[in-house]
């Protein structure tokens, strides 16, 4: 990821970095034990990894994770770190307490601590990170003239070129890379999505973000890979506002809104938004210009924003307080540039048919999927719900749950089909899906072919229009516009949910 910007190092001052910081136990070398740094070589390396086969001789190669000792047999690396030494590796063995914190630890010290030399926002919450993030880059880069960007949908350091993205935040050695990067492209600013998991596993260890945005919270990624329960995965999330030194949190986060705004009080600065208190920072007020943002009472102007959706104007909201605090005028007109942002596979639109409306999007938990069926009831007078959906299998395993409670709140058909169910039994998702659907009104269906499962909403809701001349509403949720399925740790091809739709529209027509 990111442009090729040589950086060199020795190996030595690593040890000494590692030591330092009290991650060392011990270097081990042909059966030579040592603690001391000056027993090492002035061997330099020219690059960082965390892939045995993203290797050379002078790569560090970093072993964490569910890393096996078979790996390095890929490995051409002459030195790595890990938590254990590997006996049947020739190469030197820096052993230390915490693999992914010595990483970052490494990965901050290699590339010259770039989070310290440029303005860093950060977004977190259990939905609209990604949406939020895109609208602040928006905001950013009208103002400043360029701005980067990591996010579960595309990253970009050089604030010109986007590239797509696999995590919704690297790998730690990617996010000092992609942050150096930047710095070398002459790019100041900076906006990525943070992640629990990225506190979980120290991604983001060492950062101190300029401003961090908390959206909103609600039970997600519990299951033996992730998060234990609730508690803890509410408490990595809350490390965002702790590590940034202003806050831009939710007034409307109801019985969780105290322990945020504590933590958010202790910052040299903080901004609350929300969509009905005025005596919020920020807040959303219906005025005859439309939906008008005011800011400590002043207002900012109506916003009409290109995605639908109250919880979209939220974070919009989110966006405009990170910008302030990021060093945005109230009155820049740069806020505005928020108004043209799409982000593809999130709240699409597409209206394929008379009387047939369907939205495309990532919702995959409670959260997300009760906030679009809310959403859809206010936009429309009496439509007829169809949610097309599945859920991913081996993480997150608390969604199966919310989703069917989700469903309940206005679907009158859910059809269960295929998401990254990865090792997973299908049948077993859905069975978890449709046991927590409490709504008699809400009829289940099942159909493992993901294309079948959306032509056959999407034929339903055609007929059901012209039987009855309801609008008929379709949601698409949990792939985006992905055109791939995980099984079984494989991606496997699958046309993606606008695709098929836009297809359909052509065939009736």
């Amino acid at each position: 990821m990111g442009l090729v910007v040589q950086k060199k190092e020795t190996i030595r001052n690593i040890v000494r970095l590692l030591k330092e910081k009290g991650l060392l136990r011990e270097v081990i070398f042909q059966d030579k034990w040592s603690s001391n740094e000056e027993d090492m070589p002035e061997f330099e390396i020219d690059s960082l990894s965390y892939s045995s086969k993203n290797s050379s001789p002078s790569t560090l190669l970093f072993c964490k994770g569910a890393f096996k000792e078979e790996y390095l047999k890929d490995s051409q690396s002459l030195f790595y770190i890990s938590t254990r030494p590997y006996p049947s590796s020739p190469a030197t063995a820096i052993v230390v307490q915490d693999a992914a914190k010595a990483m970052a630890e490494a990965g901050a010290y290699f590339y010259s601590y770039p989070q310290e030399k440029m303005c860093l926002a950060a977004v977190t919450g259990t939905k609209g990170k990604t949406t939020t993030a895109f609208f602040a880059h928006a905001i950013l880069s009208a103002h400043f003239g360029s701005c980067g960007l990591l996010s579960s949908d595309k990253n970009c350091s050089d604030g010109l070129n986007f590239t797509p993205s696999s995590l919704t935040t690297p790998e730690s050695l990617d996010v000092f890379k992609a942050l150096s990067d930047a710095l070398f492209c002459g790019v100041g600013h900076f906006v990525m999505e943070v992640s629990s998991q990225a506190y979980k596993v120290s991604r983001v260890e060492g950062i101190k973000f300029d401003a961090g945005a908390f959206l909103n919270i609600s039970p997600d990624h519990v299951s033996p890979s992730e998060h234990p329960n609730f508690e803890d995965y509410f408490f990595c999330k809350r490390q965002l506002v702790k590590n940034s030194r202003g806050a831009v949190y939710s007034a409307d986060l109801g019985k969780f809104e105290g322990i945020i705004e504590e933590e958010a009080r202790k910052k040299s600065q903080s901004l609350s938004f929300s969509l009905s208190s005025a005596s919020s920072d920020l807040y959303l007020k219906r005025t005859e210009k439309g939906s008008e943002i005011f800011f400590e009472g002043k207002s900012l102007g109506a916003f009409n924003l290109a995605m639908e959706g109250d919880f979209n104007l939220a974070n919009a909201m989110a966006a405009i307080g990170l910008a302030i605090e990021c060093g945005v005028p109230e009155d820049s007109p740069a806020l505005h540039a928020l108004e043209k942002v799409k982000v593809s596979g999130r709240m699409e639109r597409l209206d394929p048919a008379p009387g047939v409306t369907v939205y495309v999007d990532y919702a995959h938990n409670y959260l997300s999927l009760a906030s679009l069926i809310r959403h859809v009831q206010s936009a429309f007078k009496d439509p007829f719900i169809t949610v097309v959906t599945g859920a991913t299998g081996t993480k997150g395993l608390n969604r199966r749950e919310g989703l069917g409670k989700a469903a309940s709140l206005g679907a009158g058909r859910l059809i269960l089909t295929t998401d990254d169910r990865d090792f997973d039994s299908l049948d077993e998702i859905d069975a978890q899906i449709e046991k927590a659907v409490d709504n008699p009104d809400t009829k289940v269906e099942r159909e493992d072919d993901r294309t079948l499962a959306v032509l056959s909403a999407l034929n339903g809701a055609r007929a059901g229009f012209e039987k009855t001349g309801r609008q008929n509403v379709v949601l698409l949720v949990g792939k985006g516009d992905e055109d791939w399925v995980k099984v079984a740790g494989k991606k496997v091809p699958q046309k993606s949910d606008p695709d098929i739709v836009k297809e359909w529209s052509k065939e009736i027509s």
